[in-house]
């Protein structure tokens, strides 16, 4: 009896035995699946995105306007418009005739001054009549005679009264003569351009004409103005269109323009600029300041790496210290990219990955 509970005892030991290493076997193979799928399923970590800088010219940038260099309002006289030989959006030559102009209330000065020139024209006639007379009578007179005395003396004031007849004959024939030029004034294009006519309801006409030739204007603060100089480059590009032109700065105003307010004045500036932009076209005017800035951190050995096609292409720059920046010289274009800060272990020609 004693011997079957020792052997049974003895079992039960065995079983729990055999338990234990089955359990513990369960729990190797499932620690090594669980370190075998940590392995598996551990994400590869994604290269390092890299900091860049895009090279820019330090620049002053205006907003400004395209207009005509000249514009002018063609004074058209008090008159009747006869012979209108232009329309609308003609473009003329400097000096064509435009229109003529008659005038009514000349043409009664005319006539009144034609008769006055008659009256004095009659005048003088009978001053010659007169001072021929004179003559012959004095002529038929004996050297002693007593009258001879007092007809030459009839005869000199003759004489000095047909001058002064004589004299206002010329002056009302020239005042005559430039009423007659003055009846019909011939209206002539200042210069050369183009014409826009605005016809009113009364029958008249309003005539303004522009030059063909363009101009770029804008306007300079005051804290700015001592950087933009006459003869400076600058670039005109077009907002709308993208019409873009390298040009000069041919003016700029020392006189305050009227946008100015109390604590910041404003001077007009203007450049220059060839066809293709619109009269009235909004532009920005665009002047390079200096070199080419970079940051310090950029340069490393007197190079920086400049992002092409995806790869850090090492390149050797021409610098000099400003403020907080290096101003470079040579090695570097406006727009390239180059790394920010690159580290030590960046290669000639290794691949990057960089922000946008």
């Amino acid at each position: 009896m004693m011997k079957n509970r020792q052997n049974k005892h003895k079992g039960i030991s065995q079983r729990l035995v055999i338990i234990g290493i089955g359990v513990l076997a369960v729990i190797v193979v499932t620690i090594i699946f669980f370190v075998t799928q940590q392995k598996q399923t551990k994400p590869t970590t994604a290269p390092a995105t890299l900091t860049t800088y895009q090279v820019k010219r330090h620049e002053l940038r205006l907003s400004g306007q395209v207009q005509a260099v000249r514009s002018q309002k063609i004074d058209i006289p008090e008159g009747t418009v006869q012979n209108l030989t232009v329309k609308n959006g003609d473009t003329v030559a400097e000096g064509q005739q435009l229109l003529t102009v008659y005038h009514p209330d000349v043409q009664q000065k005319i006539t009144t001054a034609t008769q006055s020139l008659a009256k004095q024209q009659r005048s003088q006639k009978q001053l010659d009549d007169q001072i021929n007379q004179l003559k012959t009578s004095l002529n038929q007179l004996a050297a002693d005679d007593p009258q001879k005395s007092e007809i030459q003396s009839q005869l000199t004031e003759a004489q000095n009264n047909r001058q002064d007849a004589a004299a206002s004959v010329d002056q009302a024939t020239q005042e005559l003569n430039q009423l007659q030029q003055d009846l019909n004034t011939v209206v002539k294009a200042p210069f050369a351009g183009r014409l826009y006519i605005d016809y009113q309801s009364n029958g008249s006409q309003s005539i303004t004409e522009t030059s063909s030739d363009m101009e770029a204007v804008g306007e300079v603060s005051e804290f700015d103005y001592n950087d933009v100089k006459v003869g400076q480059s600058a670039t005109v590009q077009a907002l709308s269109t993208k019409t873009k032109q390298t040009t000069a700065i041919d003016f700029i105003s020392s006189d305050p323009a009227k946008s100015s307010k109390p604590n910041l004045a404003k001077y007009e500036v203007t450049a220059k600029l060839d066809q293709g932009f619109l009269n009235g076209q909004s532009v920005s005017i665009i002047l390079p300041l200096g070199g080419l800035e970079i940051p310090k951190t950029a340069v490393r050995q007197g190079a920086v790496y400049k992002v092409v096609n995806g790869r850090a292409v090492r390149t050797k720059i021409t610098y000099t210290k400003k403020d907080n920046m290096y101003e470079v010289t040579e090695g570097l274009d406006s727009g390239d990219r180059i790394l920010q800060s690159p580290t030590k272990s960046i290669k000639n020609g290794a691949k990057v990955t960089v922000d946008d």
